[in-house]
């Protein structure tokens, strides 16, 4: 369906980043009165077990995110999805203080910071020329999201649980996206391997990579 590959890492960096929204600030505020009402907690309280989580988590991310330069994209990718698949079913148990610190760490970590990573990644390193446009045009993503998802979850929030939604999602999350993955950078895995290497050594091999990449950048 999708014969250009330069169309399908920017369809698979809108998707990633539309998923990224399940860990951005605006989707999570949107349970932040159920969360307080059952664990009773008051808006400083939560406010400051957000912080500290989102304080970490950026932490963490330089750590992690790093490790993209090591292996292929596809690979990191997956790894990204069954951790963020993971983390949206931990939010969704969350039964303490304890356990919301946690639960908010793994979504902003998780969510706005290695899907939106790996969204980010693929797009710089796959374009050249026009990697501001694709770049720009994959973060339409977030933006649909921010229209969409409030008004959805609001919706749901009315007759569903709120845990359900976030199993809902984890849910939604393991289904579709090792399909995006696999549907549209299957074909890019050569822009992660010897990423490192060829920085340091450039060898014929790293000629050979180069020109590849060059002949479908756009």
């Amino acid at each position: 369906m999708f014969k250009s590959l330069s169309l399908k890492v920017i369809i698979f960096g809108f998707i990633f980043t539309f998923f990224s929204s399940f860990g951005q600030s605006f989707f999570l505020g949107l349970f932040n009165s159920s969360i307080r009402n059952e664990l009773s907690i008051t808006h400083g309280q939560f406010g400051s077990i957000y912080a500290s989580a989102t304080l970490l988590s950026s932490f963490v991310l330089v750590w992690i995110g790093k490790k993209i330069d090591d292996v292929n994209v596809i690979k990191f990718a997956s790894y990204v999805i069954i951790f963020l698949s993971i983390s949206c079913f931990i939010f969704s148990k969350i039964s303490s203080v304890i356990f919301l610190f946690v639960g908010i760490f793994l979504m902003r970590l998780s969510g706005q910071g290695l899907t939106t990573h790996t969204a980010t990644t693929t797009i710089s390193r796959f374009f050249e020329k026009s990697r501001g446009k694709a770049l720009s045009t994959c973060w339409l993503g977030l933006s649909l999201a921010e229209f969409i998802l409030p008004v959805l979850i609001v919706f749901l929030l009315t007759f569903l649980n709120w845990r359900d939604i976030w199993l809902t999602i984890s849910i939604i999350v393991i289904i579709i996206l090792p399909i995006v993955a696999y549907t549209f950078i299957r074909d890019v895995k050569y822009l992660a391997y010897n990423f490192n290497y060829c920085n340091n050594n450039f060898t014929d091999s790293c000629i050979h990579i180069y020109n590849r990449c060059k002949t479908r950048h756009s």
